[in-house]
C-alpha cells in the first residue's frame, strides 16, 4: 500500500499529504516524524521511515485531521479552545 498524496474527507474537506526529507521535516518539527497543520491541511510525514511507520504515522495524524474536521463541520467550532 503507498502513501496517498491526498485524502478527501467528508463535505469535500481535502487533505494534502506529502513525504518530506529528513531536512525539510525537521524545518517544521525536528522531533517529530509527522506532523498535522491545520491551517493548510497538509499531513507532513518523514520519508525516509519504513512504510509500515510511514502508514502508522499517517493515520495518527488522520486522527488530528478527523478532529479538526469535525470541529470545524459538525459542531460549527464550539469544541475547539
Amino acid at each position: 500500500m503507498r502513501i496517498p498524496s491526498r485524502v478527501v474527507l467528508p463535505f469535500g474537506y481535502k487533505i494534502t499529504v506529502r513525504q518530506l526529507t529528513d531536512q525539510e521535516m525537521n524545518e517544521r518539527d525536528r522531533n517529530a516524524d509527522g506532523v498535522w497543520d491545520d491551517e493548510t491541511r497538509t499531513i507532513y510525514i518523514r520519508k525516509r521511515l519504513p512504510i509500515t511507520r510511514r502508514r502508522y504515522i499517517l493515520a495518527h495524524e488522520l486522527g488530528h485531521a478527523w478532529l479538526d474536521w469535525q470541529h470545524r463541520y459538525l459542531d460549527d467550532g464550539k469544541a475547539r479552545t
